[in-house]
């Protein structure tokens, strides 16, 4: 669980895959509706954070907002973002790479191992290392072209990095901190039970992610959306707040969501994203009512919300030691 906190503040505080100060609004008119039929989020213009709110941004104190119901802004924001996918995280891509090699390795042990023992190569170390090396680049430039983008949406998969969008509770732990207090017991709602937005499942507390790819694009595939998002409920007498409850579980592909086509569409287009733009995979966890978890509530920094995590019975180490 360290990773997941560390990983969050390191999204936050160094940078991020777009940089939304590149943004310029363009000047209002044109043709067409200059507002969306329904509200739409703000996004914030420096760090990416979703809010329902103009004001002070809660992430990183700026007050300079992308309003979303604006079709004119959001379809700015769309060409910037285009433009942003084409240059794609370098660690990643040399990660596919180092697959595609390792795979090519594999190929081509495996094709010198073979005309050996059928006798086809006379059985040396020069004709082996030879016919290896051949094979072994031809593999993987091989694995490179044809499977870079199924790599890479595999490595991207495995966590959410880098979100183009996002809101969890803030201030983000320290995942070194140790822990001011801790409780552990089901997690009984306070209040009106929430709705898992792609799987309909009622909760305590949910996570989204979206992972957005297109052909045209650069590989791999970008986040392009995390959001928590919890009502107030109690584990074993103690207390946490709505939106206050940092998940700690990993999010899990939804292959048959709930939502219909338009409310997908509308779902996306709340947080300026466009369903027509490509594929969307939909990420999810939840906190199911009455489900044993614990919940340890971070020495640093001052105010950061709990972090929330399933449990089966007594736990011993935590995750903000590791």
């Amino acid at each position: 669980m360290s990773d997941v906190l560390a990983r969050m503040r390191r999204d936050r505080q160094n940078g991020r895959i777009l940089d939304y100060r590149r943004f310029r609004k363009p000047p209002n008119g044109g043709p067409g509706p200059a507002k969306e039929a329904f509200d739409c989020l703000f996004l914030c213009d420096h760090c990416g954070y979703l809010s329902d709110v103009e004001g002070a941004c809660p992430s990183c104190t700026h007050t300079a907002w992308i309003d979303l119901d604006n079709w004119a802004h959001a379809e700015r924001l769309r060409e910037v973002e285009e433009g942003a996918r084409q240059n794609p995280v370098p660690e990643v891509r040399w990660r596919v790479r180092g697959v595609s090699l390792a795979v090519g390795a594999v190929l081509g042990l495996g094709c010198a191992t073979g005309l050996a023992l059928a006798g086809m190569v006379a059985v040396g170390v020069s004709s082996l290392v030879g016919v290896g090396a051949g094979a072994m680049g031809a593999g993987t430039v091989l694995t490179h072209a044809i499977g870079r983008r199924r790599i890479g949406w595999s490595l991207m998969a495995k966590g959410v990095r880098n979100p183009s969008r996002w809101r969890v509770p803030l201030p983000i732990a320290d995942p070194k901190a140790g822990t001011l207090r801790r409780a552990a017991g089901p997690a009984q709602a306070s209040g009106p039970l929430l709705q898992a937005p792609f799987t309909g499942r009622a909760c305590v507390a949910y996570e989204v992610a979206v992972l957005f790819d297109h052909p045209s694009d650069a590989w791999p595939p970008t986040w392009v959306l995390r959001e928590m998002r919890s009502c107030a409920f109690e584990v074993d007498g103690r207390e946490v707040g709505a939106d206050r409850a940092t998940l700690g579980a990993k999010v899990e592909a939804v292959e048959r969501p709930v939502m219909n086509e338009d409310q997908k569409r509308r779902f996306l287009r709340e947080r300026g994203l466009f369903l027509a733009d490509g594929s969307f995979d939909l990420y999810e966890a939840i906190v199911a009512p009455d489900a044993y978890c614990e919940v340890l509530w971070p020495l640093a920094p001052e105010g950061a919300p709990p972090f929330v995590v399933a449990a089966t019975g007594p736990v011993g180490r935590h995750p903000y030691r590791g």
